[in-house]
């Protein structure tokens, strides 16, 4: 029996032990095609479904691009600057948002538009729609995502899955653009990450938000069922590429294996905080069993 008293205490004390705390909500991503604005890292804790960003380039001359490019003041819709994370845990949901250059004007590029114009003006070498109805094309953006190591945590640890648009147009996926999620096929690595999609992973395949145009220029996109893949409180693994061979005009981003930490919340109650209130309910326990004691 617990007296009346003492209940609060009590609930106190399962709130800390026994129930734990609740799940804090996500903050809301809006998807935009606007990555710096719908991924802003000022807004909301990572482990709390707010933004992590992963630096790709230094600044927009890294990736080579042509010099009649340059001097029309345009920057190369491959060129990519950063790759945001931010992970829903309500929804088991990861949004990615992959951040290019603007040009001196303030203007973006369309992901994918080699040539820079932001206009989307599209050239023989430069299929709009990523290629995705051109069999011949080979414009390819790529994530892939591996383990926490345990073991070493200074390398990745394994591959699990591979998400994007394949450069091979017979592999892509159901989404916009032919955007997928599959396993890595590692027998393709010649070809670099662009051709490693494998078999599509079903329960993983979320959404392209958008085909990249002047009105929603950047690309962003989200992986389902993510915690399936990878232990979002342990962190991940990344490798990321972002290019075609067969444009001519401008070079591919390239980021190797990087770590991203943690996006959802281990909590652990305190050892001293458990012990502090274990000792105060004992007390109070104590003192309320003497009372009754000296009453009887």
């Amino acid at each position: 029996m617990v007296y009346r008293r003492l209940a609060p205490w009590s609930l106190a004390l399962g709130v800390l032990i026994g129930f734990g705390p609740t799940p804090c909500e996500a903050v809301p991503i809006a998807l935009t095609g606007f990555v710096e604005k719908d991924f802003d890292p000022s807004v909301g804790d990572p482990l709390k479904g707010g933004v992590r960003v992963e630096p790709v380039t230094a600044d927009p001359s890294t990736i080579g691009q042509s010099e009649w490019i340059n001097e029309k003041g345009w920057v190369s819709g491959w060129n990519v600057k950063d790759i945001r994370f931010s992970y829903d845990s309500s929804k088991d949901v990861l949004y990615v948002g992959v951040n290019t250059w603007a040009n001196p004007s303030g203007q973006y590029a369309p992901f994918g538009q080699a040539n820079g114009d932001p206009s989307g003006a599209a050239q023989p070498y430069d299929p709009a729609n990523l290629g995705a109805n051109d069999p011949t094309s080979d414009k390819s953006v790529a994530l892939a995502f591996a383990t926490y190591n345990k073991l070493d945590p200074t390398i990745p640890g394994n591959a699990v899955a591979i998400a994007g648009v394949p450069a091979d147009k017979s592999l892509n996926g159901p989404g916009i653009n032919g955007y997928t999620v599959s396993t890595i096929d590692t027998s393709r690595a010649a070809g670099g990450l662009g051709y490693m999609f494998g078999n599509p992973l079903s329960e993983n395949i979320g959404d392209l938000a958008f085909d990249p145009t002047p009105s929603h220029p950047q690309l962003e996109f989200s992986v389902a069922n993510f915690s399936k893949l990878v232990d979002p409180k342990e962190g991940f693994w990344v490798a990321a590429y972002a290019g075609s061979g067969l444009d001519g005009v401008a070079g591919e981003a390239n980021m190797g294996w990087r770590y991203i930490g943690p996006l959802a919340e281990q909590v652990i109650p305190e050892p001293a905080t458990i012990m502090a209130w274990t000792l105060a309910c004992g007390a109070i326990a104590l003192r309320v069993r003497n009372r009754k004691r000296a009453k009887a």
